[in-house]
């Protein structure tokens, strides 16, 4: 039966081709886009979930009581809680400190390479999932001078001959002194947030910096690894308490624990401490993306196979009449459908393969097609089991439902339901396309918004160099070459980056603080004294410092940091604490962004300190790019001809903050773009049937007078109605979902009336030449030949 079955639908696929050609290509369409989009959210999902250990490993998070109740959540920590928590709770088994990742110079003889590294304990290499290929992890614990490397790093600075000649080899880290190979340990899988090429010890770290070991200050980050079966719920308030007894302050700050692996996708906090989103707001959005193409590819098919039902009323009937059961008919049908979504499965896989490495460079990730991957092949059969179920199941009710003898005498007409429901599918296309254009216009606004915006700083054509202790030596001598050559407008010392600004303190006191301010962070920049002439930062109120080394009596601060203070509309000689030490304020510099435009403008204390900036910031004439980097080459290779140069540009690095955003209105666009061409197949499929059904009638019609614009206005009016309802449908939708999402940011746009009234007319405007083909087509046929073909 199953062959007569299959003989029988691949005969009737031929005997429509426009029908199975419109439905195969949709189809094949929207499954290899959806592939391709589950195969990036099964990557997101799986970052960081490869360790072993993973529900033991849980990061440590400070929770800031502010003003109102609210609570700010900050991944800094103090060595002392990791550390005395290991000895009091036997819930946590071991620690791990995590450094911050930064870039930095590594020598070995006179090879050179620039590699991301930080520093950790042993304890990150046994509790982690990091295989160790050469040498012991307890020496980054147990001998300060011990550095780790990857196996591509080593590979790198001694090929193929690394495993004989890396362990014990001396490395220079330019910033950071010097080291001896002690370890190579496996690089890190594509599936961790993490790709640092080089790890030192913590103790060497700490040995250099020991205001680590004081409670109050969180410079690092850290990690527990609690024991199997250990409940959070009572870790958690034990830690805390160790805390709050060990700093000061009426509002004490609390801890929060989060799986280290959740905090990928989940790390962005509402004002209770609690998870509200991140990167998985994304991976949301492009999976439902993906669940809308197939719907409306599958709305396609269930349309064109319930309007050519009618086609097929006798064959039903002599069906029934021979004694065919209704389960029959339908298995007759789910047969065809799965030949069609068998035959386009395989078109998508073809298609999905095509396009892999292209989606590949777009989301920055290595996605492949492992056929030894279970997950894989369930995602597969579960795509095509949805596809086929969604598009099979209606209308094979409708097409054994015929009446036997109404049927044989070609009377087999859509019931009212059919025609109606059909209807309400092309509104559910249309409204799913129409929402996918106007979030993706609403999405490219806003990108364009964030890298047009003033941010009250310059960003463009300005490069930025690792400040180590060479370059600190060498600063006047190079500032000096610098400022005389060619195409260098100036030249500065800043750190951290102005756009992005980690460092923070909550130790700035002033007359009138209150209990509930006692938490607050001050971002914390430490520059050279002509910084605001470099970077076009207008003073407001006082001057900046002057040309020197340091100065800790007096302080600048921005505008935000005047008025949360509440220093009055002359802040200029009042008096403030940082760090317990009183200053003057000297000035007051104008607000500018910096951080992203997620978070509102932060106050921000400004000290001068060039030594311990961090950054030489050298600002290029925009008119002689080529020419100024020539001459930054020029006077690094005279002045420091033994360090390499490497720099960056700094709206390089601000753009970098927004790639979840500009990646997600690129694949919004292109889903838009998809959805409408979807959508206008299936509608081309269901003109052209509506035009052959009505070939009589319009054959009349242009007897009778009519002309090609009123032929074509009476096959086309009905579908524009079904759009403009979709347009009804849809504009509030897109509305309530773009504003949810822009609420993330602390500066928006907001949401455009053109991106409504583009959408709507683009979407009409298509379909209003997918329509017309078939519509002048059989206005513009032979009347007589009309008439004749019934």
């Amino acid at each position: 039966m199953f062959k007569n079955y299959l003989k029988t639908a691949w005969r009737n696929l031929l005997k429509n081709k426009v029908y199975f050609l419109i439905n195969t290509v949709g189809l094949s369409i929207a499954i290899a886009v959806s592939v391709l989009m589950l195969l990036w959210v099964f990557d997101e999902y799986s970052m960081n979930k490869y360790h072993e250990k993973d529900d033991q490993l849980y990061l440590v998070k400070r929770t800031i009581p502010l003003e109102d109740g609210i609570l700010d959540v900050y991944a800094g920590i103090s060595y002392p809680l990791l550390n005395a928590a290991k000895e009091k709770f036997p819930e946590v088994e071991d620690y791990i400190t995590l450094g911050a990742t930064f870039e930095d110079n590594l020598r070995i003889g006179d090879t050179d390479f620039r590699a991301p590294g930080a520093f950790t304990n042993a304890a990150f290499f046994k509790h982690f999932t990091v295989p160790i290929l050469l040498g012991n992890a307890d020496d980054l614990d147990n001998k300060p001078e011990s550095i780790a490397i990857s196996e591509s790093l080593a590979k790198r600075f001694w090929g193929e001959d690394w495993a004989t000649k890396a362990l014990g080899s001396p490395v220079h880290i330019y910033d950071n002194g010097d080291y001896a190979v002690a370890m190579v340990y496996e690089d890190f899988p594509s599936q961790s947030s993490i790709q640092n090429d080089f790890y030192y010890g913590f103790n060497r770290h700490l040995s250099q910096n020991d205001w680590l070991l004081e409670w109050g200050n969180n410079g690092m980050q850290g990690a527990f690894l609690l024991r199997e079966g250990s409940d959070i719920a009572q870790v958690v308030p034990k830690v805390e308490a160790l805390f709050k007894e060990n700093i000061s302050g009426e509002f004490k700050e609390g801890i929060l624990l989060q799986k280290f692996s959740d905090n990928y996708l989940h790390n962005q906090f509402d004002e209770r401490a609690q998870v509200s989103g991140g990167r998985i707001e994304y991976v949301r959005i492009f999976t439902w993306a993906a669940i809308f193409l197939l719907v409306i590819s599958c709305i396609n098919f269930i349309n064109l196979s319930t309007a050519y039902a009618t086609k097929r009323a006798s064959e039903i009937g002599v069906r029934k009449a021979i004694g065919a059961k209704k389960n029959m008919l339908i298995g007759q049908f789910f047969t065809e459908t799965s030949l069609i979504t068998a035959t386009s499965f395989l078109m998508g896989i073809v298609i999905t393969l095509l396009l892999l490495p292209f989606v590949n460079v777009l989301t920055n990730k290595n996605l492949g097609f492992d056929i030894s991957e279970p997950q894989l092949w369930l995602t597969l059969l579960g795509v095509f089991l949805l596809t086929t179920f969604l598009s099979a199941v209606y209308p094979s009710f409708i097409i054994s439902s015929f009446k036997p003898v109404a049927a044989l005498k070609g009377l087999g007409k859509e019931q009212k339901s059919t025609t109606s429901f059909r209807k309400g599918l092309v509104v559910l296309q249309f409204s799913l396309a129409l929402l996918l254009i106007i979030s993706a216009l609403v999405i490219q606004k806003q990108v364009d918004f964030v890298n047009q915006k003033d941010l009250g700083i310059a960003k463009n054509h300005i490069i930025s160099i690792h400040q180590d202790e060479v370059l600190t030596q060498k600063y006047e001598a190079l500032k000096n070459e610098l400022m005389a050559s060619e195409g260098i407008a100036d030249v500065t010392l800043v750190g951290p980056s102005p756009l992005s600004t980690p460092a923070s303190s909550s130790g700035v006191s002033w007359p009138g603080k209150t209990q509930e301010q006692e938490n607050i962070e001050f971002a914390l920049l430490w520059t050279a004294h002509n910084f605001p002439e470099a970077f076009e930062i207008p003073i407001k109120h006082g001057a900046y410092y002057r040309e020197g080394t340091q100065d800790t009596l007096n302080l600048v601060v921005n505008h935000t940091a005047a008025q949360l203070m509440n220093l009055g509309e002359n802040p200029i000689g009042k008096t403030v604490q940082l760090w317990g030490s009183q200053r003057h304020i000297i000035g007051v510099v104008e607000d500018f962004h910096n951080r992203s435009l997620f978070e509102p403008i932060q106050p921000t204390v400004f000290l001068l300190d060039p030594n311990d900036a961090g950054e030489m910031m050298i600002k290029l004439d925009g008119n002689q790019t080529k020419a100024a980097l020539a001459s930054v080459h020029a006077v690094f290779d005279k002045v420091l001809p033994d360090n390499p140069l490497h720099y960056g540009f700094l709206d390089e690095e601000y753009a970098a903050n927004y790639n979840a955003e500009i990646l997600t209105g690129t694949l919004a666009r292109y889903f838009a773009l998809i959805s409408v061409l979807l959508s206008c197949l299936g509608l081309f499929g269901l003109a052209a049937f509506t035009a052959k059904e009505r070939t009589k009638e319009i054959g009349i019609r242009k007897v009778l007078g009519a002309s090609v614009q009123n032929i074509t206005l009476l096959v086309s009016k009905d579908f524009f109605k079904l759009i403009a309802i979709a347009i009804l449908i849809a504009s509030p939708l897109a509305y309530y979902f773009m504003s949810n999402w822009l609420n993330g940011f602390a500066y928006s746009i907001n949401i455009p009336m053109f991106a409504f009234v583009l959408a709507g007319g683009l979407t009409l405007l298509v379909a209003l030449l997918t329509i017309s083909f078939q519509a002048i087509k059989s206005a513009t046929a032979n009347p007589v030949n009309s008439i004749r073909t019934e």
